[in-house]
């Protein structure tokens, strides 16, 4: 039984989301040969239930039909060679549905698969995964100590989940930076997916509206507060969807069909056979104000529906780097007894009829954060910088000097006099023992006040330059 056509269009936050296969058939002999291949395909089921009645009879070690029922499955699946086609048993359906819908219990990060590698899209605002440092692009090497190779992003996912207060070891590894172990202690995750305020910029009143994710509540909880900042005049609008990893497309369709003309399409979906089908905005006028979007790498799938949408429908200016890049829809095919599969079935294009997979969507004012808000870590072990050490860690702890308003000078990636200098200034104001080494100690309080740093809006350039443009 099918459950959803379109249901949903995300990176994935809980292990389902969004991937690339595709199933062609190449016709070479007509009525004949397909009837013949489809004979041969029949019959060669047969082969699965000899299989497993050879394991049953004859494997050294035991094994139930069960767990051999769900192997075929899912390397059914796995045969597709799309990550985002997926079988999933009972307990990971139950899990995803609760996701969009509720609230859970886990870390609160975003996780896509890219190759062999589990990487992580984004943490969720507020999360425990936020909180410890967790960041866009880093790659999940291991889950409490045991490696992540040949894993399946689910797989992943259930590793990662667990009750609340109970803690979780991941290896991560960021750019060319050695692996950093990071504890993270599990929370319950609310799904509040809607944030909104109100900035003064030039006398200007700009609406601000933050969306973490698309869930079953996610339109609602967007009308009502759009409907109150409208009621306080004002004079722009920026739409935050940077780490948003997608979710539901009925939620995105109905947040923005307002924005865009009843004749315009808000995006068009292509199925397997190239046919195609469009939704239309809602909109009799323009609205009096100007539209801005916030963007990101982590910005996915309907995050990007939402800036293509308005970008080329409501001619909103879009503010940040360049989005993921998933241009692809997922549906969700119950299997009755608990468990579903989701399949990779249609392409969503842009209103202009632009394919964005892979390529994500480009912003018309592309502004970087600057390089200290890739930095989270110091030190991935015990080890302790010193005068004379060089490397990542140095130049990583060079620009954290440098943020948090102790210059080192000096070359970046070398930890010279001036650096020691600098180390021993934070020292003194930390009231820390005055080494000029960064020891754990200094390390922690080096990165505590450089996410006080990340978390002040008056750092966040992004947002800065999307309310300036809201505001011409």
């Amino acid at each position: 039984m099918k459950k959803s056509t379109t249901a949903v269009i995300a990176v994935s936050t809980f292990g389902l989301g969004l991937g690339a296969g595709a199933v062609g058939m190449l016709a070479t002999g007509g009525t004949d040969t397909a009837t013949s291949t489809s004979s041969n395909a029949t019959g060669d089921w047969k082969k699965i239930d000899q299989v497993r009645q050879m394991i049953s009879q004859n494997y050294l070690e035991d094994v139930t039909d069960q767990e051999l029922l769900e192997g075929a499955l899912t390397g059914m699946t796995e045969v597709l060679e799309d990550p985002y086609s997926v079988y999933m048993d009972e307990s990971e359906t139950a899990s995803f549905n609760t996701n969009l819908s509720s609230s859970f219990e886990g870390i609160g990060a975003t996780l896509e698969q890219k190759g062999e590698s589990i990487v992580i899209v984004s943490p969720i605002k507020g999360s425990p995964a936020e909180k410890a440092g967790i960041k866009p692009g880093d790659v999940i090497l291991e889950i409490d100590g045991k490696s992540t190779k040949g894993q399946k992003t689910d797989q992943a996912v259930k590793k990662i989940r667990g009750e609340k207060g109970t803690k979780v070891v991941l290896t991560i590894q960021r750019g060319g930076q050695d692996p950093m172990k990071i504890t993270i202690v599990r929370d319950t995750i609310p799904i509040e997916t809607v944030y909104s305020e109100t900035e003064q910029i030039d006398g200007k009143t700009i609406g601000v509206l933050q969306v973490t994710q698309f869930s079953d509540p996610t339109a609602g909880e967007f009308e009502e507060q759009l409907a109150a900042l409208e009621e306080k005049n004002i004079d722009g609008l920026v739409i935050d969807v940077r780490g948003n990893p997608g979710g539901l497309l009925t939620a995105v369709s109905e947040m923005i069909a307002p924005f865009i003309p009843k004749e315009t399409p808000i995006f068009q979906v292509e199925d397997n056979k190239g046919e195609r089908t469009q939704e239309f905005g809602k909109a009799d006028e323009k609205k009096p104000y100007k539209i801005v979007v916030l963007e990101d790498s982590g910005s996915a799938s309907a995050s990007e529906i939402l800036a293509a949408g308005l970008k080329e429908g409501a001619g909103a200016e879009v503010v940040g780097t360049k989005s993921f890049g998933k241009g692809i829809v997922q549906s969700a095919y119950d299997l009755k007894d608990g468990s579903d599969l989701k399949l990779t079935t249609n392409k969503w294009l842009t209103p202009d009829g632009n394919w964005i997979h892979k390529k994500g969507v480009k912003p018309t004012v592309e502004v970087k954060q600057p390089d200290y808000f890739n930095v989270t870590k110091i030190l991935t072990d015990d080890k302790t910088l010193a005068t004379g050490d060089y490397g990542k860690p140095v130049e990583n702890a060079h620009l954290v000097l440098e943020a948090i308003g102790f210059d080192p000078k000096g070359q970046t990636g070398y930890f010279g006099d001036t650096m020691k200098q600098a180390v021993e200034r934070l020292q003194k104001d930390a009231k820390l023992e005055v080494t000029g080494k960064i020891d754990q100690v200094t390390a922690s309080e080096m990165e505590t006040r450089l996410l006080k740093k990340l978390e002040d809006p008056k750092n966040d350039v992004q947002r800065i330059k999307a309310l300036e443009v809201a505001a011409q």
